[in-house]
């Protein structure tokens, strides 16, 4: 099962043919617009399930679709007013859904923090817009103290497990800032148990760079 995760930098609804080319049973779209205003009949004509998470005063939010008949069933899971994450269950998997914003890594551990228990067969995947480079920046709940949870639960970085790199020292990048190459930065990820098989790859940045800050991570389970 092929799951893409890519944040699109705003104005889906004239990149989604270009995302389309990835060919995933499940898509995770953050700074997506409301999918009313989505009139590409490509997608029109194929989705068979969407989800959308949007706060009040956000223009932007997060897209789940798939266009298989496999249901995104959502989880009611507690989101004590943090932005935005989207548990749910697809394929009998457990995903967490998330696009970090406002305190970006400090909400992100204290939302896993609460739901530790039931993210313990669960996939995360989303944009962190964190790396330990920074944890100087965000005292006692840092990038490297959210990796010390997912250490409780047995779950690793796909990426950084799979490359043998540490934390810090990524090769790959995620985001690029203004879209400079000579700004890149590693902070998309996908969590997951550490008994999972799975590949992960990205999408090429020359291609979607055209299109935004963020390239797609490309997570196959196996």
């Amino acid at each position: 099962m092929r799951v893409v995760f890519w944040n699109c930098n705003g104005g889906f609804r004239n990149k989604i043919d270009c995302l389309l080319t990835l060919k995933a049973d499940l898509y995770i779209v953050a700074e997506a617009e409301d999918p009313d205003k989505i009139k590409n009949q490509n997608y029109l004509s194929q989705v068979k399930e969407q989800r959308y998470l949007k706060f009040s005063r956000d223009r932007k939010g997060l897209l789940l679709f798939t266009f298989s008949n496999d249901l995104i069933q959502p989880l009611n899971w507690q989101n004590y007013r943090m932005r935005y994450f989207y548990p749910f269950t697809f394929r009998g998997f457990t995903f967490l859904g998330l696009w970090a914003k406002d305190n970006y890594i400090e909400d992100i551990y204290l939302y896993t923090s609460f739901h530790l228990k039931d993210l313990k067969k669960s996939i995360l995947i989303g944009d962190f817009n964190s790396n330990v480079k920074w944890d100087n920046d965000h005292g006692y709940r840092t990038h490297s103290d959210f990796n010390n949870l997912m250490k409780q639960i047995n779950h690793v970085s796909a990426y950084h497990s799979q490359e043998r790199v540490s934390f810090g020292q990524e090769q790959q990048a995620t985001f690029y800032m203004y879209r400079h190459y000579d700004r890149p930065y590693f902070i998309d990820y996908a969590y997951l148990p550490r008994d999972q098989a799975f590949h992960i790859s990205y999408g090429d940045a020359k291609t979607y760079l055209v299109y935004s800050d963020h390239i797609p991570v490309i997570l196959d389970l196996k």
